[in-house]
């Protein structure tokens, strides 16, 4: 089976179309999310929404993007392959050069007084 990796770059990209198809009256910002440390092994996405979908709905459709899986109960991180099917019919897996996405969103603490 043929193993395709995915750029943080690309992951954001794909995101960001992901994000528009599924909630078109929604304006988000997706970005790359600088470095808290000096680390370039460790990627992480923002994704930021003033209105619209709740953020539970926003983290359930960008699951599939990322390749860390936490287990809260052991603390333990483990990787994740994500499988799709090409137009052509072929099953291949998917692997996202993402550990984390961040979602913050809705919120309309910027227009509070």
């Amino acid at each position: 089976m043929e193993t395709i990796c995915v750029t943080a770059e690309e992951a954001v990209e794909q995101i960001s179309d992901t994000l528009q198809r599924t909630f078109p009256e929604t304006v988000f910002a997706v970005r790359l999310e600088d470095p808290v440390i000096e680390r370039e092994d460790i990627c992480g996405i923002d994704v930021i929404w003033i209105d619209g979908p709740r953020r539970d709905q926003v983290e359930d459709l960008l699951d599939a993007f990322q390749s860390i899986n936490w287990d809260p109960r052991t603390g333990q991180l483990g990787g994740r392959v994500h499988f799709a099917v090409t137009p052509e019919g072929t099953l291949v897996q998917l692997m996202y050069n993402i550990d984390y996405i961040f979602c913050d969103g809705p919120s309309e603490a910027l227009f509070e007084s």
